[in-house]
């Protein structure tokens, strides 16, 4: 009996972490996956969508409104998705996410997902420790959302602090965590009193 390959979008964010996200896409296809991406406009500005499309086969999903695509990108891959990882995600990403603004395809996508999400987040030490952005994570969190990371280490600043995302190697190893999770209580409404 053969086993059909996990299918998982990887989401970038504009950061310069994105470059990371390159390994994130390898990793997961090296393990078998089916991968396919959606990235934000700035994100462009860090990574290729052409680098992307030569690493999955599949061209990388920037917009929306692409007339290479039919009908809506964003439904049809939350739904082709068995998961979703969006490294490196931003401090602007996930405010956007967390206040239900899903103005891009990277976005839209989050909302149309079935699946677990983890997100991985990159920025600067400041923007990190932001009331505003730990609002956002607590949010997340609370709304089903998954995070790996960030660590503490160097910055693209030049300086050191948490707010470094995590490595590939573990962004993959948390997926592939979320994937193969028991879902013995998924669905069931559970009432503990003492």
């Amino acid at each position: 009996m053969t086993v059909a390959p996990r299918r998982i979008v990887v989401g970038l964010s504009g950061g310069i972490a994105a470059y990371k996200a390159l390994e994130v896409v390898r990793e997961l296809t090296r393990a078998g996956m089916s991968v396919r991406t959606v990235m934000t406009e700035s994100a462009t500005r860090f990574v290729g969508p052409v680098t992307l499309t030569g690493l999955t086969g599949t061209p990388a999903v920037v917009d929306l409104w692409d007339d290479r695509v039919a009908g809506e990108i964003h439904v049809e891959l939350g739904s082709w998705a068995d998961a979703m990882v969006v490294a490196p995600a931003t401090m602007n990403l996930l405010g956007r996410v967390a206040s239900g603004l899903p103005d891009d395809a990277l976005t839209a996508t989050l909302a149309c997902m079935r699946g677990p999400v983890l997100f991985a987040p990159a920025m600067h030490t400041r923007m990190w420790h932001q009331g505003s952005t730990q609002r956002n994570v607590r949010t997340l969190r609370a709304d089903g959302f998954h995070f790996v990371g960030p660590v503490d280490g160097p910055l693209a600043s030049g300086e050191s602090g948490m707010g470094r995302m995590a490595e590939p190697r573990d962004i993959v190893a948390a997926l592939l965590g979320l994937l193969d999770a028991p879902r013995d209580l998924e669905g069931m409404t559970i009432l503990v009193t003492a």
